[in-house]
C-alpha cells in the first residue's frame, strides 16, 4: 500500500473519531407527553414509546383508543439519548410505556424510580437477540419485520391487559397489522433471492437484524460505536472494490463527513437509510428496496 494511501486511511481514522463524538443535534426538545385532566376510563390511552417506529406500530394496535408521545426527539441517536429529570417525572404520568428493550433504554431504572407503579411493555421479550463481538445485545430489533412481528404482539397484550374492555378490538388491529408486515416481508425476501450479491455497506451497524432475515451480511464502517484503525478500513475498501460495491449506506443521526471521505476512496456513493423514521412500514419497503438496488449494481458472486 502506498505511502498517500495511508495517510488517507489515517485521515479517515481521525474522521470517524470525530463522527462518533459528533452525532448530530436534534433541533429542538424532546417531545412532552401531556396528561389528560379528565382522565376517565372511556379516554385515551396515554402511551409513551421510546423511538418513532415503535410509536407507529402502538399507533397500528391501538388505533383511536391511544395517544403516543414519542420520548427521543427526531435527530437524536437513542443510544445516548438521556431524558432530563423533568422529563422523566413527565413520562412517569403516561398510563403506560412501551419500551424498545434489548438495552436501548439505558436510563429507564431511573424512570422507574420515578413512577414504581407505571405499567411497563418490553416489546423486545421473546425476540432471539444478537449479541455481537460477543458483548451487549443488538438493540436495533425493529429493524426485522419479523422482530417487529413479535413487538406488535407484545403491544397487543400490554394494552388489553391496560384496558380489557376493548381487547377485541386490539387484537383485530394486531392481526391487520401483522398480516402487512407478513406481506412486506414475502416481498423483500422474494427481492433479495433474485440480488446478485449478499453485502451491504453501512455507517452504522443498525441493520443485523435485517441482514439477518434475508443472508446478507452487513459491513459497517464503525465497528462497537468505535473508531476503526486504518487497517480494518483498508479490508473495508478493498472488500468493496473485490465486489464492485458502489453504495455507502449511511444515517441522519450521524455526521456524514467520514462516511464521504471513505465513499470517494470506494468510488461510491452515499444513500440514506433512517432506522427512526415514523412510518414504519413504508420505511422498511424503501430501505429493503435500496439495499436490494444496490447489490443488483454489484458484481458479487
Amino acid at each position: 500500500m502506498s505511502g498517500r494511501f495511508d495517510k488517507k486511511l489515517i485521515l479517515i481514522s481521525i474522521l470517524l473519531s470525530a463522527a462518533l463524538s459528533g452525532c448530530l443535534s436534534p433541533d429542538g426538545p424532546p417531545a412532552v407527553f401531556s396528561r389528560n385532566d379528565s382522565g376517565s376510563t372511556g379516554e385515551q390511552i396515554r402511551v409513551a414509546a421510546t423511538i418513532a417506529p415503535l410509536a407507529d406500530l402502538v399507533r397500528a394496535v391501538g388505533g383511536d383508543r391511544v395517544e403516543v408521545t414519542v420520548v427521543v426527539p427526531p435527530g437524536a441517536e437513542p443510544h445516548s439519548f438521556e431524558p432530563t429529570p423533568s422529563l422523566m417525572v413527565r413520562l412517569s404520568q403516561a398510563d403506560i410505556y412501551v419500551m424498545n428493550g434489548a438495552g436501548l433504554e439505558f436510563w429507564m431504572d431511573n424512570l422507574l424510580a420515578a413512577n414504581r407503579e407505571l405499567k411497563m411493555v418490553d416489546s423486545s421479550r421473546g425476540v432471539e437477540l444478537l449479541h455481537e463481538h460477543g458483548k451487549e445485545s443488538n438493540p436495533h430489533i425493529w429493524l426485522s419485520l419479523r422482530n417487529s412481528a413479535i413487538q406488535v404482539e407484545n403491544i397487543c397484550a400490554g394494552l388489553s391487559d391496560l384496558d380489557p374492555d376493548h381487547q377485541d378490538y386490539y387484537v383485530q388491529n394486531r392481526d391487520d397489522y401483522l398480516e402487512k408486515l407478513h406481506e412486506l416481508d414475502k416481498e423483500l425476501e422474494s427481492l433479495f433471492a433474485s440480488t446478485k450479491g449478499r453485502i451491504f455497506v453501512v455507517q452504522h451497524p443498525a441493520w443485523s437484524y435485517f441482514a439477518r432475515d434475508y443472508g446478507l451480511e452487513q459491513i459497517p464502517l464503525l465497528v462497537e460505536e468505535k473508531e476503526p484503525g486504518p487497517r480494518y478500513l483498508s479490508r473495508v475498501i478493498d472488500l468493496a472494490n473485490k465486489n464492485n460495491i458502489t453504495t455507502v449506506f449511511v444515517e441522519p443521526q450521524f455526521n456524514p463527513k467520514a462516511a464521504e471521505v471513505i465513499a470517494q476512496e470506494m468510488s461510491a456513493r452515499l444513500i440514506i437509510l433512517d432506522p427512526l423514521a415514523p412510518d414504519y412500514l413504508e420505511n422498511m419497503r424503501y430501505a429493503g428496496r435500496q439495499i436490494a438496488q444496490s447489490m443488483q449494481s454489484a458484481g458479487q458472486g
